[in-house]
């Protein structure tokens, strides 16, 4: 009986052991898929996973768990570069060359806005903080679009701010005469306008190019953006900034309702802030 139960012991264990070499490879294939990689922009889904997107992909991270999300189909070939998050927590991507998608949670799929677009070279895009179906994107030299229709119809409505956008972000901070706010992080540093795009003027005298920008949405008027991996806050709503200490060069940031200001790094690296203000690793 003794000799039974060990050669069934035996078996397992061998079956257990060829099943770990069998997937050895995938798991280290995914960790070093990810292993130094910039995060290029960071958002959040309507569970508060934190949405991470690197050269690699895009992961959807929460605790311990993570998730990868396939991108957008592309003749091209082209890689997403921008990311945004609708006020009814739909996922936009978008890029030179890829233009703008929506990604359906239902169907898992994703949904080209492409079709009133004179082309798709969308170096940035923003969603409306609280108009689900309002959505902006620049285009270079062709200016910037708005949306109101969830991206079925999109209508030139603005030439931008002077220098090109590289990043932009719509509030609800108050103060404006319409519905809110846009920031849009430049090559000469944050431009600010009425989203009436009544006049683009400096916010601030920040700066630099402007490679990443977001906001608090419980508190508007604290705004943050990046120059050369260095971290910039504002808490007056772009009037005035300073910068804050941070160990790596960072390259995107988002808040999340769990982890507050989350900022991806240079080495790919996803830090927040503990109780005592100190950085600290968001587990991937």
């Amino acid at each position: 009986m003794k000799a039974k139960v060990y050669r069934l012991n035996s078996g397992v264990s061998r079956l257990f052991l060829f099943a770990l070499i069998a997937v050895m490879p995938g798991l280290v294939q995914a960790q070093s898929a990810t292993d130094g990689q910039a995060v290029k922009a960071l958002t959040t889904d309507a569970s508060g996973a934190l949405l991470v997107l690197r050269n690699s992909g895009l992961l959807a991270v929460e605790g311990q768990s993570t998730t990868e999300i396939p991108l957008p189909p592309s003749d091209s070939g082209a890689p997403p570069r921008s990311m945004a998050k609708g006020a009814d927590e739909s996922l936009y991507l978008a890029g030179p060359g890829l233009g703008i998608w929506r990604y359906d949670n239902a169907s898992k799929r994703w949904q080209s806005l492409n079709d009133t677009l004179p082309d798709l070279g969308i170096t940035a895009i923003a969603a409306h903080a609280t108009q689900a179906e309002t959505l902006y994107v620049y285009l270079g030299d062709g200016g910037m679009f708005r949306s109101r229709d969830g991206g079925a119809e999109w209508v030139k409505v603005d030439s931008g701010p002077r220098e090109p956008v590289q990043a932009f972000l719509h509030s609800d901070m108050p103060g404006s005469m319409e519905s809110g706010w846009l920031f849009a992080g430049t090559t000469r540093g944050v431009a600010r306008s009425m989203d009436c795009f009544c006049f683009w003027g400096d916010a601030g005298e920040l700066r630099g190019t402007v490679t990443a920008i977001d906001y608090d949405p419980s508190a508007p008027e604290n705004v943050y953006a990046v120059i050369e991996g260095q971290l910039h806050h504002s808490s007056d709503g772009g009037e005035t900034w300073a910068g804050l200490k941070i160990p790596e060069p960072v390259t995107a940031l988002t808040f999340s309702l769990k982890e507050g200001l989350v900022v991806g790094t240079e080495d790919g690296d996803l830090l927040s802030q503990n109780a005592s203000g100190e950085w600290v690793p968001v587990h991937e």
